[in-house]
């Protein structure tokens, strides 16, 4: 199970219930992996698409969960708990387990045993919302329960995964810890001549070294022009993304030269981080995300000269982040008010010869001034002696 405790469950249920209460919806379904895991405390990988995992959560009465045997059978052959708070556990075999083109994976008996099929039913249907079971499966729940009414559970999911606890908010900051001091440590060792397999490799070992998710993914590495992926003089190098832990994921970028920047290069990064910093202060509950992506793009319209990525076709400057890359969008459309909790990446863009000039940091929304959680690593422009 998930190293939250278990109050953390609690008050997601307690949210998602107070949400359903608001819309009106007398059961939650929840089949995504991601939002499964973040109900139940089961993390599986998403990768297990043939397994369906899923969550169903009642207005009121237990919730129950449904997952295939292997980890009840993990748990009883090696004396484990089973990974997950939830009681109600309904396990099927491990598939395929029917020659059938559509599946029934259980949901209908707890609704039926829950009183809801005749009751309105939050599903993922929505925008930013995945089904975690085929399609042909969703319809044939529908026609075992006729009498139900079946809704996006987006307003659901989004209304308690947007504003983060104290403990997600440390989750994210431990994160971007040990992913900033292991770029850090990296870059410290640079030298001319290194492929940018060897940066990837050098950095998922100081993860694994600092205490990450051992299911960390490598970073993006690029910037490289010499032959075979390697560095050489002038080049520079761009990382993206970071290591996750307990499943709460770093998303940052950094940049190093490889030699003394030319003034353009030195200009384009300071300029750049200057305006990632404006947009942070402007970073307060009651701000809309379309201000902060209208404030960015006012802003570099100053710098015409330089081409704007944002206005063309991305009209987006940073996102939310958790589990994964999540909304809000900073961009020219979402109209969604900051409020204390919201963990979000602000990360306006510029195309340069050298490529991207991203400047990302991890920023959560707090009553006052925002909290940087990656100012723990060096966001200068690193050079590497040649």
């Amino acid at each position: 199970m998930s190293g939250a405790p278990k109050a953390e469950y609690e008050h997601r249920v307690a949210k998602a219930r107070a949400k359903m209460r608001e819309l009106g919806v007398d059961g939650l379904i929840v089949t995504d992996p991601l939002n499964y895991s973040y109900f139940t405390g089961h993390s599986v990988p998403v990768w297990m698409k043939s397994r369906a995992s899923i969550f169903v959560l009642p207005l009121d009465g237990e919730p129950a969960l449904i997952s295939w045997s292997g980890p009840a059978m993990f748990a009883r052959l090696y004396g484990r708990e089973f990974p997950s708070w939830v009681q109600d556990r309904r396990i099927y075999p491990d598939v395929p387990f029917t020659n059938e083109p559509r599946v029934d994976w259980g949901v209908q008996d707890i609704l039926r045993e829950r009183g809801l099929t005749n009751g309105r039913l939050a599903i993922e249907l929505g925008r930013e919302t995945w089904l975690g079971i085929p399609l042909v499966d969703y319809e044939r729940l529908k026609e075992d329960v006729p009498n139900a009414t079946f809704v996006d559970s987006s307003p659901i999911i989004w209304g308690c995964r947007l504003i983060k606890s104290e403990w997600e908010i440390d989750c994210l900051r431990k994160a971007c810890e040990i992913g900033g001091e292991a770029w850090d440590k990296v870059i410290a060792e640079l030298k001319p001549g290194v492929s940018i397999r060897d940066i990837q490799k050098r950095i998922l070992h100081y993860y694994a070294e600092g205490g990450a998710d051992i299911s960390s993914g490598v970073p993006m590495v690029l910037g490289a022009t010499g032959p075979q992926g390697t560095f050489q003089k002038g080049d520079i190098l761009y990382l993206d993304g970071g290591p996750s832990y307990n499943g709460y994921k770093m998303d940052i970028t950094r940049r190093a030269v490889f030699g003394p920047p030319s003034a353009r290069q030195q200009e384009e990064h300071d300029w750049m981080w200057a305006l990632m910093f404006e947009i942070v202060d402007r970073m307060r509950p009651g701000v809309s995300m379309q201000e902060l992506f209208e404030f960015s793009q006012s802003r570099l319209a100053q710098r015409p000269e330089w081409t704007n990525y944002s206005s063309h076709p991305a009209l987006r400057i940073g996102h939310g982040i958790g589990l994964e890359n999540e909304p809000p969008s900073m961009s020219g459309t979402d109209t969604t008010v900051l409020q204390a909790g919201m963990v979000l990446t602000p990360e306006p863009k510029i195309e340069s010869v050298d490529g991207l000039v991203n400047p990302e940091e991890q920023v959560v929304v707090r009553d006052g001034e925002a909290e940087v959680l990656s100012s723990s690593s060096d966001y200068s422009l690193r050079v590497v002696p040649l």
